[in-house]
């Protein structure tokens, strides 16, 4: 036999000694094995001695290893060793679980229960929102890859196992083990287009993969089905994944929009997150814990009383979601296989109508919501506009008047330059041959004060000539600016006249449509409540006959 067959069974690897095979996957052998000094199970998984160089499998398991260690989630496995065996190959040693794989639980229960289901994968998300944290994708989330143990008392409790191929997004302590063309790393089944096209991964990419159980485990079959991993990759890529309540009805028409989000093409579309995930299926998994009825009484009973109770504190509409939730999927677990009694059927049919009308109505309602709330914006923008140019005409004219009048007061400050010291200057000019006594005479101390005084008359005529051109070239400046606002303002008028009836004409129209499909949402809902307490009783009748 090879390294990894049975004739490992009683050697010693490391602190371990091989007792029997657990399982076999394409990369590995686990083997149930026990510590040799304590005596404690573990989980050994031992790498083949033939795979393809490509993989470089040594360092996909020494790079396992250490995703594993550095998510230290109780959702994770645990990691208690990594090293080689004797003959040279990797091994890793993992705490040892007890129960099933989801993949053998999916296989066991189709459809799975929404309820029990959802809790799953809240666990699931619980986890991968650790690694996401820590800049670890997965990238190959399966169900053979979610190991569900009783632990505490507590039903399915999930490990996440295999992080084997996780890319780190982040620094790693050796160079990453590239994906190599022609090399597929993942499951077919599962596959992300993003991985399947080599490009960048992100926690969108696990995202896919889990829409992808959701949807089978919720239907019973696979969102693609093809002849071979080519076939399967270019539907993942490119085919659009049908409705999950084509296959099972009793799925909510809400739950099917989350898990249609999770399998967009563009990782944009789909949740950003794990957390967002876990958020948008917190309230149907918690629906799900509701206590389902015991006998066809109580069943009637309680449906009829939770599908017409108010919330006494708030006024609210009754509680018709959870109560269709419920009834959903107790007819789920019910009749998961066979074919149920007509009239239930019927009153499921019922319910899927007026889900499909209420659907519709919501969508347009939002469309016109949309449209109304754009109309109302771009009303409010031109009355923004017009109101805006009235101010800056109405600035600029306070602006202009108050320059004319500061221009005003410096023309009425100049001062007369006809002065006596003026008329000796013109005198002085004519006197050039006049004797010296006359001179003298005329430049007596008194004159000559004056004649300074003068001079500095005209300086400040001149400064304040200067300040009044700069006011004129203002005055000139902003009358410019004016006349254009004004214009401007002109045609925000004439444009508002015509196209501001219009828009509040379209307004008023888009509030009368959005309150008559209000109406007609609130009688659907009223509707429900009729078709949940007669889908009630029908489930109540069908039990009680079985």
């Amino acid at each position: 036999m090879g390294s990894g067959s049975d004739g490992r069974i009683g050697q010693r690897v490391g602190d371990y000694v091989l007792e029997r095979v657990l399982g076999r996957g394409g990369m590995s052998v686990v083997y149930f094995a026990r510590e040799r000094l304590t005596g404690q199970p573990a989980a050994l998984k031992i790498l083949l001695a033939d795979l393809p160089e490509q993989i470089n499998g040594d360092r996909r398991l020494e790079q396992e290893s250490r995703a594993i260690a550095s998510i230290d989630h109780p959702n994770v496995v645990r990691v208690s060793a990594f090293g080689m065996t004797p003959d040279g190959l990797p091994y890793l040693a993992m705490e040892y679980l007890e129960g099933l794989l989801l993949s053998e639980l999916i296989a066991k229960v189709r459809p799975m229960p929404v309820g029990r289901m959802l809790r799953i994968v809240v666990q699931m998300l619980a986890a991968l929102q650790k690694a996401h944290d820590l800049e670890i994708i997965h990238r190959d989330i399966k169900p053979d890859n979610v190991f569900l143990v009783r632990e505490d008392d507590a039903e399915d409790r999930v490990k996440m196992l295999d992080f084997g191929i996780a890319k780190l997004l982040g620094q790693a302590p050796h160079p990453l083990v590239m994906t190599v063309r022609g090399v597929v790393l993942g499951t077919p089944e599962y596959l992300p287009p993003e991985v399947a096209m080599d490009l960048e991964v992100s926690p969108a990419t696990d995202i896919y993969a889990v829409g992808v159980i959701l949807f089978e485990a919720l239907t019973g079959r696979l969102p693609f089905q093809g002849r071979g991993a080519g076939e399967l990759a270019e539907h993942h890529c490119f085919t659009p994944p049908p409705r999950p309540r084509a296959f099972n009805r009793a799925i909510l028409p809400e739950l099917e929009q989350v898990i249609l989000r999770c399998l967009a093409k563009d990782p944009r579309q789909r949740y950003q997150s794990a957390n967002e995930l876990a958020a948008a299926l917190q309230p149907f998994a918690r629906d799900g814990d509701a206590a389902r009825p015991q006998g066809a009484r109580t069943l009637v009973t309680s449906s009829i009383e939770s599908a017409s109770r108010h919330d006494s504190r708030s006024g609210g509409p009754p509680n018709l979601d959870l109560v269709e939730r419920v009834l959903r999927d107790e007819v789920s677990r019910r009749w998961s296989a066979g074919t149920m009694p007509s009239p239930l059927a019927r009153s499921l049919d019922r319910l899927d109508e007026l889900r499909e009308r209420l659907i519709d109505i919501e969508t347009e309602f939002a469309l016109h919501e949309d449209r109304l709330a754009d109309v109302t914006a771009e009303l409010d923008a031109a009355d923004v506009v017009l109101r805006r140019l009235i101010e800056e005409d109405e600035r600029l004219g306070e602006e202009i008047e108050q320059l004319r009048i500061e221009e005003r007061h410096l023309a009425g400050s100049l001062e007369d330059g006809d002065t006596p010291a003026n008329q000796l200057m013109a005198t002085l000019a004519t006197l050039k041959s006049a004797p010296t006594s006359l001179l003298q005479g005329l430049l007596s101390p008194e004159n000559i004060s004056r004649l300074n005084a003068n001079v500095r008359a005209r300086q400040r005529n001149e400064s304040r000539e200067d300040d009044r051109d700069r006011l004129l070239a203002d005055i000139e400046r902003l009358a410019e600016a004016r006349a254009e606002v004004m214009v401007q303002r002109a045609e925000a008028e004439t444009r508002s006249g015509t196209r501001y009836a219009a828009l509040a004409a379209e307004r008023q129209r888009l509030q009368s449509r959005c309150d008559a499909l209000q109406a007609r949402a609130d009688r659907i809902r009223r509707g429900l409540t009729s078709a949940l307490a007669q889908c009630a009783l029908d489930l109540a009748v069908a039990v009680g006959n079985r």
